[in-house]
């Protein structure tokens, strides 16, 4: 009976989830360190719950790495569902002043592009996920 279970868990037809960057908001800093709250929505495609137990993530804005960090926060997506994450990252100084100067040599009008890449831990026997997502974060200046 378990391997039929088994058997029958590794023949489903299982989807990556989507990720999306919701926002950014500053939290005060450590030190010389900057800090911030980063709003993710994680959507599960998928029959089965999502249940993820820890993740890291990398965000960069015009191909800088700017955004890292990492969470033990246990997170479950239910079956054809969503969950936003709020998790804390640090601001990279070296990615940061690339994009400083990156910004001043030529600024942004509406929006910047970004990408996001994070690798989910599943609960259980269900392994690790690697997701991306580009897209625009809207600088709100119209």
């Amino acid at each position: 009976m378990l391997a039929t279970g088994c058997a029958s868990i590794g023949g489903m037809d299982f989807d990556k989830p989507g990720i999306e960057l919701l926002g950014l908001e500053p939290m005060p800093s450590q030190g010389m360190e900057a800090r911030f709250l980063v709003r993710l929505r994680i959507v599960n495609p998928n029959p089965i719950p999502l249940e993820i137990q820890g993740m890291a993530y990398d965000v960069f804005i015009r191909d800088s790495k700017v955004l890292s960090g990492v969470s033990n926060k246990g997170l479950k997506v239910n079956a054809y569902s969503e969950s936003v994450a709020e998790l804390e990252v640090a601001a990279g100084m070296f990615g940061s002043l690339a994009l400083i100067r990156d910004l001043i040599s030529n600024p942004a009008e509406e929006s910047l592009p970004y990408r996001l890449n994070a690798k989910l831990s599943r609960k259980g026997f269900g392994g690790t996920l690697r997701v991306s997502r580009e897209g625009q974060l809207d600088l709100g200046t119209r």
